[in-house]
């Protein structure tokens, strides 16, 4: 039986027990496997097996037959190296803790066998009748999950891409084309002895009941202003920049901020937009927190809580008392506040409290792993998160390329650093 050495030998005094008793077992069954299913290579503490092999070059033949290709040379030196490959990511992906539960195989399975319209039982009576265990097909597909999520885990935690680079694709792939139109209305305050103020004054009176266009009529100095202020659709090329990004944040019917230029102050109102718009609903929150471990200490906690949510509820002041008594340091300074919360931003006990919790209402004591919370949502608004969304494809998109360079480079060095042991040539099933 021929043998191969990669990498250096494996020195069993430095496993750990476990994994020595392990590899003992390992090497003594090699002896007893039976000639149809030998070990044909050693993956530190694990073996690829003939069948293994048979299994994965079955599948490969059957893809090249479908796209009408022959079999390349050496294609059975090709795929145990790629088997090699793929035992040692997902080895590294246990040791790091990246899992995939029976019930998501189970979904994917679903998914796979609804695409090839049948149930997983059909699935698997067909690829029982073409003479392949459906074991391992189940644990070709936990593997092809395993790995998918180690290259997530990789670009997440070890690929950075600067902001210039996504600057530059997004420019260059034309991302940021912004397909909005916007019907507006406006009031312009030309430059001139107290112009500022002036225009701070109209903005506060629409606020308490002038209407916009009655605004525009007394106050406004543009050109328009007898058409009432609407100078019709525009898309944001055809904008200044100012308006564009004042714009991005305002919902159809409202009213910017006054905006400074250089001819003026201008006051914007929306009166239509086209075009798609990505936005989520963000919630102003206040929270004290009373840190808590144990059963008791939760109880206690509680009860302390309940106690001021009396208390606020009876007139004092929530961001006072959160001074006073909340736990958590950075916010307790601020009275509680942890400004403009978005979707997925805190554990999931707490952002479905303050979700469905009416404007101004103290919230009954909750749990999280961080103790016992009392909360109350002062806000709500609409965050145009376009922006953002182009950017974060932009970013994944990079992310992706360098990671997949990169990843190479590591594969390679976590297989120097393997035991990795050729025991026998496979029989193949195609000559190479």
């Amino acid at each position: 039986m021929g043998h191969l050495i990669r990498n250096k030998p494996l020195n069993i005094m430095k496993l750990s027990l476990a994994s020595a008793i392990a590899f003992i077992a390992l090497i003594t069954s090699l002896t007893a496997h039976s000639y149809a299913d030998r070990v044909l290579v050693i993956v530190n503490e694990d073996v690829i097996t003939q069948s293994e092999f048979d299994y994965r070059m079955v599948t490969v033949l059957d893809e090249l037959k479908a796209a009408g290709q022959t079999p390349p040379p050496g294609l059975s030196q090709q795929l145990l190296e790629t088997m090699v490959s793929d035992r040692l990511q997902v080895q590294e992906a246990q040791r790091r803790g990246i899992e995939v539960s029976d019930a998501e195989v189970q979904a994917t399975m679903e998914r796979f066998a609804a695409q090839q319209n049948a149930t997983v039982a059909e699935l698997k009576a067909q690829i029982s009748a073409a003479g392949q265990p459906f074991g391992m097909f189940q644990e070709s597909v936990r593997d092809s999950m395993v790995i998918s999520r180690f290259t997530d885990y990789y670009a997440r935690s070890r690929v950075i891409v600067p902001d210039y680079e996504i600057e530059t694709f997004i420019a260059a792939n034309d991302l940021d084309a912004d397909t909005s139109e916007y019907q507006i209305a406006r009031i312009l305050i030309k430059n001139g002895d107290n112009a500022a103020e002036l225009a701070r004054q109209v903005r506060d009176e629409i606020d308490t009941g002038l209407s916009f266009q009655q605004a525009v009529l007394t106050y406004s100095e543009a050109t328009d202003a007898q058409e009432g202020g609407v100078i019709g659709w525009r898309s944001t090329g055809q904008l200044p920049e100012i308006y564009v990004s004042a714009l991005k944040d305002v919902q159809v019917g409202e009213v910017s901020q006054v905006l400074e230029t250089a001819n003026g102050y201008h006051i914007l109102k929306l009166l239509d937009m086209k075009g798609d718009r990505t936005e989520i609903i963000q919630t102003k929150v206040r929270h004290i927190l009373i840190s808590s471990d144990s059963k008791v200490a939760k109880s206690q906690a509680a009860k302390k809580l309940f106690d001021l949510r009396q208390r606020i509820n009876n007139g004092e002041d929530f961001s006072a008392l959160a001074r006073i008594y909340s736990d958590d340091s950075v916010s307790a300074a601020n009275g509680g506040s942890l400004g403009w919360v978005s979707p997925g931003e805190m554990v999931p006990a707490f952002e479905e409290t303050f979700q469905k919790l009416p404007l101004g209402e103290v919230s009954q004591p909750i749990e999280t792993q961080f103790g016992m919370h009392i909360l109350i949502a002062d806000d709500r608004r609409k965050k145009n998160i376009t922006e953002q969304m182009v950017r974060g494809r932009a970013e994944q998109i990079l992310r992706r390329q360098r990671a997949d360079r990169e990843y190479k480079q590591w594969i390679r060095e976590l297989e120097e650093g393997a035991y990795v042991e050729y025991v026998a040539t496979p029989d193949s099933l195609v000559k190479s």
